[in-house]
């Protein structure tokens, strides 16, 4: 009767741990895939280059390199939030370093949940520098772009930004082209 009592019980809890464990090895049912590639911290950067007009007391339009760093969290499928860094840069005809940098808070805001399209808007401090002389003020991004899966949570990402900056004699704005990678 031991015997039997004994085989009984180590069945039911031996059946009981095998099941978990085997259910953790089960494909998931046909059709069903991840709902967002978006979750968990992300942190991505990319380079490129834009143009810009500016027009304060040394006027200055022209094309030079861009780039970016950016990084965050996830708040949902639809809603990463972050930081990031633009910069645009380049060297006039007279031979001196300009170059714009916003610092903001940024949401990118996915329409869908498993596309990679998105739209881009932050705020933050703006900076504008040309041959040591800068300019300080607020500025905003305004951007669209496009995660391409490559594997896992790492993807490729051409962006279109439009970086606005506030300045107290004038308000600038670069459009910028970039192709970076982020990592999720």
């Amino acid at each position: 009767m031991r015997l039997g009592a004994f085989l009984v019980i180590s069945a039911f809890l031996l059946g009981g741990a095998v099941t978990p464990l085997a259910a953790q090895h089960r494909s998931p049912p046909r059709g069903l895939q991840e709902s967002s590639p978006h979750r968990g911290f992300w942190i991505g950067f990319g380079l490129g280059g834009g143009w810009e007009e500016f027009d304060f007391d040394f006027g200055n339009r022209g094309r030079g390199a861009a780039g970016y760093f950016r990084m965050g969290g996830t708040v949902n499928p639809h809603v990463l939030f972050g930081g990031e860094a633009l910069a645009w840069f380049r060297e006039d005809r007279f031979g001196q370093d300009v170059d714009r940098v916003n610092v903001t808070a940024s949401a990118l805001l996915y329409p869908s949940a498993r596309g990679g399209w998105f739209l881009k808007t932050g705020g933050g401090v703006a900076s504008a520098t040309r041959a040591g002389v800068e300019q300080t003020g607020l500025g905003t991004t305004f951007g669209t772009g496009y995660d391409l899966r490559l594997g896992g949570n790492f993807f490729v990402t051409p962006n279109v930004d439009l970086m606005v900056q506030f300045f107290d004699e004038a308000t600038t704005a670069s459009l910028l082209f970039t192709f970076g990678v982020i990592w999720h």
